[in-house]
């Protein structure tokens, strides 16, 4: 229900200062030049601004206004959103900054700016926001002039917000809407995206977020906006400098980073590392070339090929085939000393008309036309640039680079293709744009199995034996083990278990055993004794296990501050901190995605490395059923590390559970 704040009626802007060089006045004057409804300045102080009546209050203006744009400062904005309830306003921008951003005292007086306009049935933007762009009128304090179009950008910062509106009319992107979160005190990322994915003029969404408002919300609302359109997201606060700063920034909890790449998988988004890549996607979406995962490169530069084709292979794409007519008909048009293979190459010596006859010879293929000049004696950018805009709608992306690579750019936006400088950029846009995911549903309906509760009832951390009989109760397989306090018990254990064996502290408290010298391999029957009598002196207990060989897997467990219950998996032992080859999921997953999880973060190449054939459906199944577990137990941290992998499957050999 964001109506009253992007199809306003009438609109009053409250803090219309006559000083042209104050937010207010700017606000004012760009929504009098956009809007076609009626205005209000407010200003307690004139009787006029900008040529318009000023009112001392919004109850003062006596006649409905739908959108209240509040620039004042910040002690003066909860007596506004009072007089904005006492005047029938449903909707406000709230401009002013020094809010939840500036730390305690400013959250204080957001917390009672969100309990006003609540009472008072507002619904309100910000506070610490720009501003919104809507078809209808311009409501921020920047000197943009975007054209209308398909695109929605909403961004959580004013400053990333004001580039992306500059690049836009730079560009001469189309944009349906540009909206500034802010804070997110009332009116979250999850509303706007929800208002966006149902808006007809919207053809895609392009995100920059600092902090999630709620990640549960975002996980079950989000699916059904990207099934409708394009979302890409670009996430702030990926360093621990990174979050703080988002911190002081909008007041946003960062939340983990790798999390919210995955949340943006899990709901069908595309994730981007960095503002260009986020810009450079926006060209892909925002053309009309029907593109395909199979690319064929065209060129006049062997090298530039080279690299295309090394991209398009580390990025899932697929190079073209050429059908052998395609290349017997290239063989009679391009020259002898030219290549009639993918890549391309038509020569150093190539002009616009070779690259023509190329282009005509492929048109009706199947797959995306990578299209890259170098320019050269023989041919200019803008010369290349005009014969694929002729051929325009044939799948085709531009690659051009050289002194005249701006103008050429100009000519393929205003076509409708899209123009990279660098083949890279290209490449990864595409992948993205294709190779996003269907949006998965997270339904977390906690369902313990029976006997698991009895197990952790009254517990913090689990010791090593109700560890593993809670694995064992989830389906998860442990070697046999046995917990003993007695040499003798420990002998006769260690004869059922079977050699080799492990044998390791069991403490009261979780630790790196490994790390404090409380683990001993390759035990045998005679050294059962001795190293019992030297594990007891650092614990009570020992923990006696068959030793496997095998690949060592990491899985762990953790429950975010944002998004909830995850799971991490990567290639584990004692390197995991230092390999850091770790990939996440949001609990609770399938095995599919416990699959993709795991080629991600390299598991799936280990254990098929060198023709092993261990078991990875095994491991599949342990890392998903381990993920449901998280969800039903509420676990607060949890770490297997290793999980062994052979060929007779996977085993959890040894695990840490906080709850």
């Amino acid at each position: 229900m964001l109506e009253q704040i992007f199809y306003p009626v009438s609109i009053a802007v409250v803090g219309a200062s006559r000083d042209r060089g104050k937010v207010g006045n700017i606000i004012l004057r760009n929504v009098m030049s956009t809007f076609t409804g009626k205005v209000y300045p407010v200003n307690d102080k004139v009787d006029s601004v900008e040529g318009l009546p000023a009112y001392r209050s919004l109850v003062g203006i006596g006649e409905q206004v739908d959108l209240a744009i509040i620039s004042v400062p910040k002690d003066a904005v909860i007596n506004v959103m009072e007089d904005a309830g006492k005047a029938g306003v449903k909707g406000a921008i709230v401009i002013t900054s020094g809010f939840r951003e500036t730390g305690d005292s400013g959250a204080r007086l957001e917390e009672e700016l969100k309990t006003v306009a609540n009472k008072n049935g507002v619904r309100f933007l910000g506070p610490n926001t720009m501003g919104i762009v809507t078809p209808s009128f311009n409501a921020t304090f920047t000197y943009v002039d975007v054209k209308h179009g398909g695109i929605a950008i909403v961004a959580q910062s004013g400053g990333m917000g004001a580039y992306m509106l500059t690049w836009a009319q730079r560009t001469g992107t189309g944009l349906s809407y540009f909206v500034g979160l802010g804070n997110q005190a009332d009116v979250s990322e999850v509303d706007v995206l929800r208002f966006l994915g149902e808006d007809s003029e919207t053809k895609a969404i392009f995100v920059y977020l600092e902090g999630v408002s709620n990640g549960p919300r975002f996980l079950e609302e989000i699916p059904e906006v990207t099934r409708r359109k394009p979302v890409a997201f670009l996430k702030g606060g990926a360093s621990n400098a990174g979050a703080a700063a988002a911190g002081t920034h909008t007041g946003s909890l960062a939340g983990s980073y790798e999390l919210f790449r995955a949340a943006v998988k899990s709901v069908g988004g595309m994730f981007v590392d960095d503002l260009r890549d986020l810009l450079n996607l926006a060209k892909v979406v925002n053309s009309n070339e029907p593109l395909r995962g199979d690319v064929l490169v065209i060129t006049n530069s062997g090298g530039h090929g080279v690299l295309a084709m090394d991209e398009i292979s580390r990025n899932s794409l697929n190079p073209a085939k050429m059908p052998p007519r395609i290349q017997s008909e290239l063989t009679l048009k391009l020259p002898a000393h030219a290549s009639p293979r993918n890549p391309v190459d038509l020569g150093g010596d190539a002009n616009a008309e070779l690259y023509a006859e190329a282009l005509r010879v492929v048109q009706d293929l199947d797959c995306t036309k990578l299209v890259i000049v170098q320019a050269l004696a023989t041919v200019s950018c803008v010369e290349v640039a005009r014969a694929i805009s002729r051929m325009r709608g044939k799948g085709l992306v531009g690659v051009v680079m050289g002194m005249d690579e701006d103008a050429a750019a100009r000519i393929l936006d205003a076509a409708g293709v899209p123009a990279f400088r660098f083949s890279e950029d290209a490449v990864r846009a595409i992948s993205r744009y294709l190779n996003r995911r269907e949006p998965r549903l997270k339904l977390r309906s906690p369902t313990p199995v029976p006997g698991a509760i009895d197990i952790i009832e009254g517990k913090q951390y689990l010791r090593d034996e109700d560890a593993f009989k809670l694995l064992e109760l989830y389906g998860v397989r442990v070697p046999p083990w046995a917990v003993v306090d007695d040499p003798n018990v420990a002998m006769k254990e260690a004869e059922r278990i079977g050699f080799p064996l492990v044998m390791k502290i069991s403490p009261d408290e979780p630790v790196h055993k490994t790390d404090i010298g409380g683990v001993r391999l390759n035990v045998e029957r005679d050294n059962v004794e001795g190293y019992f009598a030297e594990l007891s002196k650092m614990s009570k207990r020992v923990l006696l296990q068959r030793q496997l060989a095998g690949v060592e897997v990491f899985v762990g467990g953790i429950r975010d501050q944002v998004f909830g219950p995850a799971i991490l998996v990567g290639l584990g032992g004692i390197y995991v901190e230092v390999l850091r080859s770790v990939s996440y999921g949001l609990s609770p997953i399938s095995e599919q995605e416990a699959l993709e999880i795991m080629s991600e973060s390299k598991v799936v190449d280990a254990l098929t490395a060198r023709k092993r054939g261990y078991d990875v459906g095994s491991t599949a199944r342990a890392v998903a059923r381990i993920s449901n577990m998280i969800v039903d137990l509420n676990v607060k941290e949890l770490d297997v590390n290793p999980l062994i992998v052979n060929e007779n499957g996977a085993f959890a050999v040894d695990v840490r559970i906080k709850l």
